[in-house]
């Protein structure tokens, strides 16, 4: 349901979303007993001994600001994270994690995405704590959160949706009709943020030519990548081309020589979209080409065992190829190759007598 608040910072302000998102929770929990009742009741069930807490946004310690704090008279307890589409900063999760872990305990991390970005996010999410040597262990399923994990340092990091926390403050502040009102409206802007949904274009956006230079940059790693792979015997490119659409850039490959199954590796802009983390994916499809389903039969248990993201789509078998950060150029292909060796690996047994399929038109 569209409201004119939704409509306004839709038309105007949807850049910042997030920002009024945020604000927008924050004034329901300081202005309703009910609703700030019914969030610490959502965080007792991550940890059941936290005190009753009062919320404050966009507090800045050192060099993090995180979204909305929890507070217990003058002590933290608790930092909310709320993401729409825009991706984690460098500071995220670790640096709020280092920073609770320096306050008296319990402590949480709460993050609040949309339900379609959970598992890319958490997977991204666990993937730093790995990166930063810090150990975590599973906590018991929780009503409402996705996943929480007790770390090292002592905090718990845990993730749940917009929608969950709406329902939950929705229930919480039944017999609060200002409160409702403003949950009302807070629930359009989420629904507005869809991703999907069209936001006006600004002269900023438009005129930045950053983004093309970034989409060529990605195309560029992508060649030099395949050209290496190929050298390397890891990709074999004969007789197979370049192929772009209106949702992709890339080529047909074989992977693990001429005889390996083929595949679409380039920029997709589609997965990318839905499944965030990289732009970058190897596509099977459902065809003689392709074989997705013997690829995928061998590719979930390898990509499950290895923290890597795999999906199936419409049939094909899609493996995300993760860039890596703050590397120079040789450095990413070198990390490019290496993951396409790896994944030839895993394939090895799919060389096929018959290497002469074609890839569809």
């Amino acid at each position: 349901m569209s409201t004119v608040f939704s409509h306004i910072i839709q038309k105007r302000f949807s850049q910042f979303n997030e920002d009024v998102a945020t604000d927008a929770l924050a004034y329901v929990l300081e202005t309703s007993d009910a609703a700030r009742n019914g969030m610490t009741k959502l965080l007792r069930g991550i940890v059941p001994d936290l005190p009753a807490l009062r919320f404050k946004t966009q507090q800045t310690e050192g060099s993090i600001r995180p979204d909305m704090w929890g507070f217990a008279e003058s002590d933290v307890h608790v930092f909310v994270e709320n993401k729409f589409w825009a991706g984690l900063t460098d500071n995220q999760p670790i640096s709020y994690l280092k920073q609770l872990a320096t306050y008296s305990q319990p402590t949480v991390l709460l993050v609040i995405a949309p339900d379609t970005r959970e598992q890319m996010l958490w997977r991204e999410l666990s993937r730093r704590l790995v990166d930063a040597g810090i150990s975590f262990s599973a906590r018991d399923a929780v009503p409402g959160i996705v996943r929480s994990v007790t770390t090292q340092l002592g905090p718990v990091l845990a993730l749940t949706s917009w929608t969950t926390v709406l329902s939950l403050l929705e229930h919480a502040t039944v017999g609060d009709v200002g409160a409702r009102g403003d949950l009302v409206q807070l629930r359009a802007l989420c629904d507005a943020a869809d991703i999907d949904a069209f936001a006006p274009f600004s002269l900023a956006e438009l005129s930045d030519q950053r983004t093309p230079a970034f989409v060529l940059q990605l195309s560029g790693i992508v060649q030099t990548a395949v050209d290496l792979a190929n050298i390397e015997n890891v990709l074999d490119i004969k007789r197979l081309n370049p192929q772009a659409s209106w949702d992709r850039i890339g080529r047909y490959v074989r992977v693990g020589g001429d005889r390996g199954p083929g595949a679409w590796f380039g920029v997709h802009f589609g997965l990318w979209k839905s499944h965030g983390g990289t732009p970058l994916w190897l596509v099977f499809q459902d065809t003689d080409f392709g074989r997705a389903r013997d690829v995928w039969r061998l590719i979930e248990p390898w990509a499950a065992n290895n923290n890597v993201l795999a999906v199936l789509v419409n049939g094909s078998a899609a493996i995300a190829i993760d860039i890596p950060a703050s590397e120079d150029k040789a450095g990413v292909v070198r990390h490019l190759v290496k993951d396409l060796t790896t994944i030839a690996s895993a394939l090895s047994e799919l060389q096929s007598s018959d290497g002469t399929q074609s890839p569809p038109e």
